[in-house]
């Protein structure tokens, strides 16, 4: 019961994200298949146990701990001529959080290129959750890592997330 419960909350709270990105304030084409063209060539170290694939349509790559309920997805778009700033695209992804509280902000370099990754809490239809979000730019796409969860099991699979990111490798 209890891990129908948290993949139903993991799919709800990447839903709102992934509608955010697409209509937030910022015209970034992120979301829906037909509203982007993905890109192609990125290299990903798939997590490890617990985590499992998920198919979805509005992301390029989706894992979830039907357990706890944390995902870790990516994004892309390389169709987006509006060019958004990092921080609106960033923007536009944490719209889904009500309460909305950033824990941390940094803006690291990766893979050549300038990047923004923000920590925050909110609540989604109430629940408290956390996010872990990663945004850059190479070669015209637009890429956005990201890790979601119940605030409370947040903790619990971010190192997944760390990895995940060391063996992200856009083209």
């Amino acid at each position: 019961m209890r891990s129908t419960a948290a993949f139903h909350f993991t799919l709800a709270i990447l839903t709102v994200v992934a509608f955010c990105i697409g209509v937030g304030c910022v015209s970034v084409n992120l979301g829906g298949a037909n509203a982007s063209k993905r890109a192609t060539g990125v290299q990903v170290t798939n997590p490890q146990k617990p985590f499992t694939a998920s198919a979805r349509e509005d992301v390029d790559g989706a894992w979830i701990n039907e357990k706890t309920g944390n995902l870790i997805s990516y994004l892309s778009d390389c169709q987006d001529s509006s060019d958004p700033s990092l921080d609106s695209i960033l923007q536009g992804a944490l719209m889904g959080l009500s309460e909305l509280k950033i824990d941390s902000s940094e803006s690291p370099m990766v893979q050549g290129r300038e990047a923004r990754r923000v920590v925050a809490v909110g609540k989604v239809d109430g629940v408290p959750s956390k996010i872990d979000i990663l945004t850059f730019k190479r070669n015209h796409c637009i890429y956005i890592l990201n890790y979601v969860g119940v605030h409370k099991a947040f903790d619990q699979d971010h190192g997944h997330f760390e990895t995940f990111l060391r063996g992200f490798q856009a083209p």
